[in-house]
């Protein structure tokens, strides 16, 4: 069954080692030139999934998250469970330019991204999803949505956060890759046997190839400030 999680750092507690030996040893003149054998045996336990994994730092260091100036209640989403959505900045953006109809806006906080955690120890991999929200104007509730309105991912990628031994991510989007609101799309991709720890999806970091909001400036009906949700879903199906 798929789960949804909307909105590995690798803890191991281990158990005793035994290992057996023999209680005693016969003498013999006969020199053994044999190899000996022992056994070692130890019980790993995945660790405590029961509180949530805190915001880090996007730089991929693992140091604690300094926080945003332009994004600065946000705390994380305070999610636990072996598979999370740690935290999800909210993005603002500006409009910067007006050309052949079209009304483009870029975000402005260069260090936003999304943290997941994934601390099921199974290896099954998992998938991100992103679904951008219809915009409505706060003055008259006007709808912009479709194929009048998208957003342009720019270039993202995946950082672990911390030393891993996991192997990364990927992303499933190009730079130029265009969400019409309203609509789910895949934005990253653990395969199985990856992604397992916590891990930054960082977007808007790149100046020359920023996130983007596209819209069809015919569908703007006065000028007014337009709000929208980005709806952030993490699946444990690769399928």
């Amino acid at each position: 069954m798929t789960r949804l999680t909307t909105l590995l750092v690798a803890s191991l507690v281990l158990g005793t080692i035994a290992v057996g030996v023999p209680a005693t040893a016969k003498a013999s003149s006969t020199t053994s030139t044999g190899n000996e054998t022992t056994t070692a045996k130890v019980t790993l336990v995945g660790g405590d999934t029961s509180k949530p994994v805190s915001p880090k730092d996007p730089d991929g260091s693992g140091g604690e998250f300094p926080g945003d100036n332009l994004d600065p209640n946000n705390k994380g989403t305070g999610s636990t469970g072996d598979l999370t959505i740690d935290y999800a900045s909210n993005l603002v953006f500006d409009e910067n330019s007006y050309a052949d109809g079209i009304i483009t806006a870029t975000a402005t906080n260069n260090r936003a991204f999304v943290q997941i955690s994934d601390r099921r120890y199974t290896g099954d991999g998992w998938q991100l999803m992103l679904t951008p929200s219809v915009l409505t104007g706060q003055s008259d509730s006007s709808k912009i949505y479709g194929d009048n309105a998208s957003i342009e991912m720019g270039v993202t990628k995946f950082l672990a956060s911390g030393a891993t031994v996991s192997k990364y991510p990927h992303v499933t989007t190009s730079s130029t890759t265009r969400l019409p609101l309203g609509e789910m799309a895949k934005v990253g991709q653990a395969d199985a046997g990856t992604g397992l720890g916590t891990w930054i999806y960082r977007l808007n970091y790149d100046t020359t190839e920023p996130t983007k909001l596209l819209v069809n400036g015919s569908q703007v009906s006065e000028t007014q400030t337009y709000t929208g949700v980005l709806t952030w879903t993490l699946t444990d199906s690769l399928h």
